[in-house]
């Protein structure tokens, strides 16, 4: 008995039909039966008995030292960079914007070359760089999946992540003046469905695993990921790729050796060179008061004081208009329990303030016939905050 794709091919190119060639192109869109066949008991043998997307993900949830993490299997990974259209569209991310990417490793051999595309976004580490270094809180790692999340609206727009993460995984967003970066999906997760990078990949190269945060370590102890990519000591990333061929140790970056000019931090380089001449202005001051007495003295003192302060008060406002959301700078103060960025930031504002009083301190000197002690009082006070000053620029 001749099947449904024979019978519509005979009747496609039948007698009523326009051309031959039409009936062959519209042939060339059916799978034939033994396709059919194989790629449905390749389904079935997938999804066991599970519908939609969901044998892409795992059963049940992470336990007690478990997470979520990528899985990515190499050998079906073409590059065809379909997960990054997914993660884009279903993400209803803004043009331009997409939190996974797929890179190119290459290695191997005179006369035995080897290639590998690498799909990648955010490895939701065990100890996430981004996190840790956020001045502003906006990053928290979920107590059950593992999942590290982005809050958009504690976000200030430093990119301080961008710099502490080896993986290039948070993605700053310019018009919005915010970072922002792959969540895994949570919502599609609890709703039994796989991220849209996974369900949209055509030969099902990513998946999600239940990974054990002690295997996360011992893996990263051996090195990164993969060949050829950042250090994974440092954060403890939970994706897993997979390959059954050796990957040669000579991995590198497609574009490895390609020189790309860093974003210039305008606002920044200004900060950098206000705050030094403010250091500067407000140490040659002290010196100056210290072995030197005399008018003069005292109007180059008054000079040098004002010089530095101006300089700091410049420095420390010119420094939020690198933040995309400049008038949030205040919580840049909420990560002084794990930021460096916080703390340097506080001992900047310290700084500028203890310089501001220092720089007003002449105006309330004791004047007249003040008693001994006063003035002692005066000039002790002044040479401490003198000193803070000093210490806290450096």
């Amino acid at each position: 008995m001749p099947s449904q794709l024979s019978q519509d091919r005979s009747a496609t190119v039948g007698p009523g039909s326009s051309s031959l060639l039409e009936g062959l192109l519209a042939e060339q869109q059916e799978l034939t039966p033994v396709e059919r066949f194989a790629r449905a008991k390749n389904a079935t043998k997938a999804r066991s008995s599970r519908t939609g997307s969901s044998y892409l993900i795992p059963l049940e949830r992470p336990g007690k030292d478990q997470q979520y993490g990528f899985e990515v299997d190499l050998e079906a990974c073409t590059g065809c960079r379909s997960c990054v259209t997914a993660c884009h569209s279903l993400g209803g991310l803004d043009n331009g914007e997409s939190w996974r990417s797929v890179g190119l490793l290459q290695g191997g051999e005179q006369g035995e070359p080897f290639q590998q595309p690498v799909t990648s976004s955010c490895h939701h580490c065990l100890d996430p760089s981004c996190l840790k270094g956020c001045p502003a809180n906006a990053y928290e790692k979920d107590a059950t999946t593992g999942i590290v999340v982005h809050l958009d609206d504690q976000c200030i727009g430093c990119r301080y992540c961008n710099l502490m993460c080896p993986y290039n995984a948070p993605v700053y967003n310019r018009s919005r003046g915010i970072v922002r970066k792959c969540d895994m999906c949570m919502d599609r997760l609890t709703a039994g469905l796989a991220p849209a990078c996974a369900e949209a990949c055509p030969t099902d190269a990513i998946s999600i695993g239940v990974i054990d945060h002690n295997t996360a370590v011992r893996e990263s102890a051996s090195g990164g990921l993969i060949n050829g990519t950042a250090d994974a000591t440092r954060t403890i990333p939970t994706t897993r790729y997979r390959s059954k061929r050796p990957l040669p140790k000579n991995l590198l970056p497609a574009d490895y050796y390609t020189l790309k000019p860093a974003e210039p931090h305008t606002s920044l380089v200004l900060m950098l060179v206000f705050t030094q001449l403010s250091v500067g202005a407000l140490g040659i001051g002290m010196v100056v008061e210290g072995f030197l007495d005399g008018r003069l003295t005292q109007s180059l003192s008054s000079a040098y004081r004002w010089t530095g302060l101006t300089a700091g008060l410049l420095a420390l406002t010119v420094s939020t208009l690198h933040l995309g959301r400049p008038l949030r700078a205040l919580r840049a103060l909420l990560g002084l329990g794990r930021s460096w960025l916080s703390r340097e930031i506080l001992a900047f504002t310290a700084f500028a303030l203890s310089a501001a009083v220092w720089a007003l301190l002449p105006a309330a000197k004791p004047i007249g016939e003040a008693a001994p002690v006063t003035l002692m009082a005066a000039a002790w006070l002044e040479s401490t905050i003198g000193f803070t000053v000093a210490a806290a620029g450096l």
